[in-house]
């Protein structure tokens, strides 16, 4: 194996997230051994954070895969018609997702012995203090099945959530959806050198055509779908030019059309899955160049 330890940063993307499942999966049957046990730090926003905890918690990729692929639809169940009529209610129940989160990711987050950090966004926290989150180990009393779940809470789809305290949290992509840069500013900060990071690229390079001017609505719709739930390439840019181009591999697969982050249906599924299976295979020989050596 390289003298650079591997770490793994993973986007944001709902129901996406199983297609970086399937692109690591490849990856550990071609070592022969899970990605959790030659990966060393991590950082996921969203549904990358449920991903970068999980590899955290020690679970292979073929493990979060199976949980990905048995939950979907159980986590992305609508509220009833009555409850949505409310203008205020989010489209999907988040019950589902928490019972799920409670019983994969016991204990504190002071138990995890790798570094890890997930965004979340803090609506109303302390008076004169960002509302940008992370947790990382120095988190150590906070839950970690909480952790996750402030950072998957994405506006209009999940509700809010709180703390004891009366925080409210929602998802991390409203600031990070690419934490690659909090992955590498993290490490720095710790201490740690000579590593090399895997950055997964949830929503894909997809186009954009959404042109124009347009109403308050419209720009509202617009932001949220091009930009908070985008990958930046900024962090990308940002981070090999510290690093260098040669520890940065950004897995991002080219698709002609949009996924929606919500669709669970078995052909939609399927297709993110060969979409990542396929881009694993057209760049097999690199990749796996990278994660080795």
């Amino acid at each position: 194996m390289s003298n650079k330890t591997l770490c793994i940063s993973c986007c944001g993307g709902g129901a996406l997230g199983i297609g970086p499942l399937a692109f690591m999966c490849k990856i550990e049957q071609e070592l022969g051994k899970k990605i959790s046990d030659v990966s060393f730090a991590y950082a996921g926003t969203s549904t990358g954070a449920i991903i970068a905890a999980g590899l955290a918690e020690g679970y292979s990729a073929h493990d979060l895969f199976d949980l990905y692929r048995s939950n979907l639809s159980k986590i992305f169940t609508k509220y009833s018609w009555y409850k949505r009529i409310q203008p205020t209610c989010p489209t999907y129940d988040n019950s589902n997702l928490i019972k799920i989160l409670k019983n994969k990711f016991d204990g504190k987050i002071g138990s995890w012995t790798k570094p890890i950090f997930i965004p979340t966004t803090c609506m109303n926290g302390e008076t004169g203090k960002s509302v940008e989150k992370i947790w990382d180990l120095g988190d150590k009393d906070i839950d970690k099945w909480f952790a996750i779940l402030t950072s998957t809470a994405a506006p209009t789809y999940f509700d809010c959530v709180y703390d004891k305290d009366g925080k409210c949290y929602i998802d991390g992509g409203m600031w990070k959806n690419s934490p690659i840069d909090v992955l590498n500013a993290g490490l720095i900060k710790s201490g740690w050198s000579n590593y090399k990071i895997l950055n997964l690229d949830t929503g894909m390079t997809t186009p954009n055509k959404d042109a124009g001017n347009k109403t308050l609505a419209g720009w509202a719709t617009y932001l949220i779908n091009n930009w908070i739930a985008r990958t930046s390439y900024s962090g990308v840019y940002e981070t090999k030019s510290i690093i260098g181009d040669e520890n940065v591999y950004h897995a991002s697969p080219i698709h002609d059309k949009k996924i929606d982050m919500d669709k669970v249906d078995d052909k939609t599924i399927n297709k993110i899955i060969e979409i990542w299976e396929n881009y694993f295979y057209d760049n097999k020989k690199e990749i796996m160049k990278f994660i080795k050596g």
